[in-house]
């Protein structure tokens, strides 16, 4: 799928929604939006000191203390607590166990969970750090610019492979081209994070060797072809909708940026298919195919105002977006 190709699916899926009163036309080209790409599970051992006790702020209502009653009572009836532990604005993890621990006199949860990010996610990327935030619209402008310089990495990866494996060295240039812009995109955000006090977290990415053709070309169809695809798709509306001033001026230029980097995206599948085994190309377009379904599974813990002042779609509209956009790309 080339550059126009893109362009004209982007306009045709968002104005296909509810009007979109606040740009003078679609400014094409479009990053960080609200479908998540899992990272490793990441584990966490909480004490529950008497500062948790009777918090009934965030995900679940009670008390610590009533869900560590349920907790004691039965042990597949633990989530909930570490659900609660484990809150903070704009974050909503995935649980994958919970579990009540006794060390030294006390008691601890043992929480595996899993995060989220947008766009493209470089193999061996490290969940990030928590930071503190004044609210949910901060947390989630701190997370964008974490997955922003995230994304340096991912392209000096790409483009590192791509070299080892002799691709042309137009999409080697381009790759490295795309890791400048986003090392620009992650400076935009982060001055929005700065601005709404928060800071975005260190990227930490443990980078392994040179990977097979097989395994660049699946990371790039999963997070190039469908997820990098699909947050640029979710830019260009941000660029067109967001009601804050300063979002929507960074919005644009990061727009026009990450279309052309999901044009990139498919320039190597169509490279890298043509290099594969057929049984190899079967397994990428499968590991394609899952991406596409699973476009829209992470909700996200903002407002219909922090939505709005973001560009964001709601639920709704989210839903729809992932639909059309899975359809297309199947």
């Amino acid at each position: 799928m080339d550059h126009d190709s893109l362009v004209a699916l982007f306009r045709r899926i968002i104005l296909a929604g509810p009007s979109l009163l606040l740009g003078a036309g679609l400014n094409v080209g479009c990053s960080s939006g609200g479908f998540g790409c899992p990272l490793p599970d990441k584990m966490q051992t909480v004490e529950l000191s008497p500062r948790y006790q009777g918090s009934d702020a965030g995900l679940v209502d009670g008390s610590v203390e009533d869900l560590l009653a349920r907790c004691q009572a039965s042990s597949s009836d633990c989530t909930p607590l570490c659900q609660q532990v484990l809150w903070s604005p704009g974050s909503e993890p995935r649980i994958h166990s919970c579990e009540l621990v006794p060390v030294d006199g006390g008691l601890t949860v043992r929480i595996a969970y899993e995060t989220f990010c947008g766009g493209r996610c470089p193999e061996g990327l490290a969940p990030p750090a928590s930071v503190a935030a004044r609210d949910a619209l901060a947390a989630w402008l701190s997370a964008s610019a974490h997955m922003e310089a995230a994304s340096i990495d991912a392209f000096e990866i790409l483009a590192t492979e791509l070299d080892a494996h002799r691709a042309p060295p137009a999409l080697i240039q381009a790759a490295r081209a795309a890791a400048a812009d986003e090392r620009r995109h992650a400076d935009a955000i982060g001055r929005l994070a700065a601005r709404r006090g928060t800071v975005a977290p260190e990227v930490r990415v443990n980078r392994g060797p040179i990977r097979d053709i097989e395994g660049v070309a699946r990371e790039n169809a999963v997070e190039g072809c469908v997820r990098e695809t699909y947050a640029a798709l979710l830019a260009c509306r941000q660029a067109r909708a967001a009601t804050d001033p300063a979002i929507r001026s960074a919005m644009t230029g990061i727009a026009r940026d990450e279309t052309q980097h999901a044009a990139l995206a498919w320039a190597v599948d169509q490279w890298s298919q043509a290099m594969l085994a057929p049984q190899a190309r079967r397994r990428v377009r499968e590991a394609r195919r899952e991406a596409i379904e699973g476009l829209v599974n992470v909700p996200l813990t903002l407002s219909r105002g922090d939505r709005a002042q973001a560009g964001l779609p709601d639920e709704e509209e989210e839903a729809r977006i992932g639909r059309e956009l899975g359809a297309a790309l199947v």
